[in-house]
């Protein structure tokens, strides 16, 4: 037996009343649960609606909703971050890697117009924090589509921005430059590598929104 559209809609408010937060959960979660109150109503079509969703209820445990919500946001997190390293590591192949080595390069010749390395370094690194300004506007216009949030979204926004915060380290190697020149070479290096993640992150945010927007039939 199936669920008519307003018993659907009342299964997921239900879902909603468990502080669910994102909306393509509180969709795959209803969807779930709405297959198993279907399945018993087949098995027992002479109970009523609200009989059938608390034989469902008693199938789930008392957190069940909760520990979905936190193991979506690690498989996320974790294929975020996959998505992440395969995108850097295409810039670090043939032919890519020609820009990255020509943006190398191109770092490094700007440190000869600065006396002070150490102060360079710190612009250098200090520069990264500029690409968050296009992140959080994204963030900002997309952390609701059409009043709703998204786990995905959230979730890219956090990592993209993660760059510049890794950034601090060549932060705090600066003073070593002073006494080590030769120190520049890696902490650009670091810096051209942190460069990509932020681009990509950014790419990839993007990406996740016109996902959305297209799954969800959001504008």
């Amino acid at each position: 037996m199936k669920l008519s559209p307003s018993q659907i809609e009342h299964v997921f408010n239900y879902i909603q009343s468990f502080d669910i937060k994102w909306y393509e959960l509180q969709v795959e979660l209803t969807d779930h649960f709405v297959s198993i109150m279907e399945n018993i109503w087949n098995e027992h079509p002479e109970l009523s609606f609200h009989q059938v969703k608390h034989r469902a209820e008693q199938s789930f445990g008392r957190n069940y909703f909760k520990e979905v919500e936190k193991e979506r946001k690690m498989i996320l997190q974790k294929e975020f971050n996959r998505q992440m390293r395969k995108m850097v590591a295409e810039f670090l192949k043939f032919p890519k890697i020609i820009g990255s080595v020509l943006l190398g390069i191109l770092i490094y010749q700007g440190s000869f117009y600065f006396d002070n390395p150490s102060k360079y370094i710190t612009g250098l690194f200090a520069s990264l924090y500029l690409l968050t300004i296009p992140i959080f506007y994204s963030w900002f216009k997309n952390r609701k589509i059409n009043g709703e949030r998204f786990l995905a979204v959230d979730i890219s926004f956090g990592l993209a921005s993660g760059g510049p915060l890794l950034g601090n380290l060549g932060i705090f190697l600066k003073d070593e430059v002073n006494e080590n020149p030769s120190l520049i070479i890696p902490l650009i290096c670091l810096w051209v590598v942190l460069f990509l993640f932020c681009i990509t992150g950014i790419h990839l945010t993007n990406k996740v929104v016109s996902n959305i927007k297209n799954q969800y039939r959001l504008n």
